[in-house]
């Protein structure tokens, strides 16, 4: 393996992330927190205080590993949170299919390197930690995975009858998940590697496993032996734990709300985007059926979505929290302060949406009391494989160039091909007949000045023939130059799969597959001494 670094704005990253990544003040001002800076550790220990119970947080971290088989080095790491010198690199995602997409991957492993940097550089000890979304309900996002199949790219979906507004994490694997398994496995295609990622698979995807135990079982296979430890709010322990945040959600409401207001209006008056719609309510109810119904606010009054929930005040909501916690579930503002109130969090990664929403939040951190932790940019990698690389060799774009349309690439690259310029000979056809029509129009008003116009009108319908026979010509040379086309459309494929930057859309198993399942640790080696400042390019 090796890479090149590519400038995140010559890519579709908005202007807040690019703007991030090159420590723009202007964006830096929305965190407590340079993630680029030197002396990292330094400056973010210098302003924090876990003010959470150590010897909890350990016991319930303990027990929601348990049914991971976590190994010694898991449980190492679990037990030094209890010392004070001891702090989180957090990072995460919802539960999804086969593991997810690339992106997770690189979330794990910039947290897994920033541990070591950060251990290295201060002198007191950094776990990762990987938060699981185990609360959110986006099905859409859990049930579909992108495969790249031959020259293009399969999408896949999980059809299932289940209740698709539960949490996504809660959902059964079925007989129809058993058999989008084997679509998935025939679409990969056996390689030496494939008997080992498939004992994988299917030790963590078993039938009648919830769709999170089954991701947190991958999860821990794959980094547990780096120290990961798994985390998340759909635990009855830790929703406990963590009800102090519920309550002060419910009681702050107000107060949260112009916190995010004002800073969501400060960053769009700054030229950047809001990633999330700031609402009155970030709680959900969780139904007896498992449905997740938002938490609203409106005359004085709490309601869910549902229309089933009976209207109660704040200390009537504040009462059936205490009753039982297990039925309220933070939103995306909710969350991260979730996750900090049970974790001496310093730092989290996350990838360009989750950086633009915690670009919202610093004012809401205070109302908590908490302290902002460092939004660590995840890395973000295109991976090129040898014969997509050869084929880029033999053609005239950059790497970043494919994500143009496939229309305009094949225009472009016949436009630079050897062939007669088919622009320049209609251009230089149609300016001599509109010199011609000029010359002629006064000739046609000598007849009839009426008709001058009618002689305009009969040179727009020629411009008209002429473009269609440019389209012609240059269907004609696309089928001379059909080999190339072919690589070019295999190229934007492979990186552009879907419109999308690759690590968003291709299932990460799929190179698992082709390169075998240690594959992520040699990226982990290959990336171990860098800082995600750029977008890697790494050629296999």
């Amino acid at each position: 393996m090796n890479f090149k670094k590519t400038p995140p704005e010559l890519l579709n990253f908005s202007t807040l992330f690019s703007d991030y990544l090159n420590r723009d003040k202007k964006i830096l001002d929305f965190f407590e927190h340079d993630p680029l800076q030197e002396n990292l550790a330094q400056a973010a220990l210098n302003h924090y205080t876990f003010r959470g119970s150590r010897s909890h947080t350990v016991q319930l971290l303990h027990d929601y590993n348990s049914p991971f088989d976590p190994p010694r080095a898991v449980l190492s790491n679990i037990d030094s949170l209890e010392d004070e010198n001891t702090y989180a690199v957090v990072t995460g995602q919802q539960p999804v299919l086969m593991g997810g997409t690339l992106f997770t991957v690189y979330k794990t492993l910039t947290a897994i390197i920033y541990c070591s940097h950060l251990n290295r550089d201060s002198g007191k000890r950094f776990v990762p930690v990987f938060w699981m979304g185990d609360e959110d309900h986006d099905f859409d996002e859990i049930a579909s995975v992108t495969i790249p199949s031959g020259d293009t790219s399969l999408h896949l979906e999980w059809e299932t009858e289940q209740n698709r507004d539960q949490r996504a994490a809660d959902i059964l694997l079925n007989s129809e998940f058993e058999k989008l398994k084997k679509v998935i496995k025939g679409t990969l295609g056996d390689t030496d590697f494939s008997n080992a990622l498939w004992e994988l698979i299917d030790t963590s995807y078993s039938q009648k496993q919830t769709a999170g135990n089954a991701f947190g079982k991958l999860m821990m296979e794959m980094f547990g032996k780096h120290g990961l430890i798994l985390a998340g709010s759909n635990h009855e322990g830790i929703k406990d734990h963590t009800r102090p945040v519920l309550q002060a959600a419910i009681q702050k409401r107000q107060e949260i709300y112009h916190s995010l207001k004002a800073t969501s209006d400060k960053l769009e008056d700054s030229g950047y985007h809001s990633q999330v719609m700031v609402q009155e309510s970030n709680l959900f109810r969780i139904d007896e059926d498992g449905t997740r119904y938002k938490l609203e606010f409106s005359e004085g009054m709490w309601r869910d979505d549902s229309g089933h929930m009976p209207a109660v005040s704040t200390s009537e909501l504040i009462g059936k929290l205490e009753e039982n916690p297990a039925q309220f579930s933070p939103n995306v503002f909710l969350r991260p302060l979730l996750q900090d109130y049970l974790l001496p969090s310093i730092a989290y990664v996350g990838g360009p949406g989750e950086v633009s929403y915690f670009a919202q939040m610093k004012d809401t951190y205070r109302v908590f009391g908490q302290s902002m932790p460092v939004i660590i940019p995840r890395f973000s990698c295109t991976l090129i494989e040898n014969a997509v690389h050869r084929a880029m060799e033999n053609l005239p774009f950059t790497w970043t160039e494919y994500n143009q349309r496939i229309e305009d690439l094949e225009s472009e690259f016949v436009s630079q091909s050897d062939k007669p310029d088919i622009e320049s000979i209609i251009n230089e056809w149609k300016e001599d007949v509109q010199e011609l029509t000029e010359k002629m129009k006064p000739r046609v008003g000598e007849v009839d000045p009426t008709l001058e116009n009618s002689a305009g009108k009969a040179s727009a319908a020629f411009f008209n023939e002429l473009d269609k026979l440019k389209g012609k010509m240059y269907r004609s040379v696309k089928q001379q130059e059909s080999v190339q086309l072919n690589r070019i459309s295999k190229v934007k494929n492979a990186l552009f799969p879907m419109g999308n930057l690759q690590e968003r859309e291709i299932l990460f198993i799929y190179f698992m597959n082709k390169y075998g399942i240690s594959v992520w640790d040699d990226l982990l080696e290959l990336l171990s001494d860098e800082k995600p400042d750029f977008h890697f390019v790494i050629e296999l």
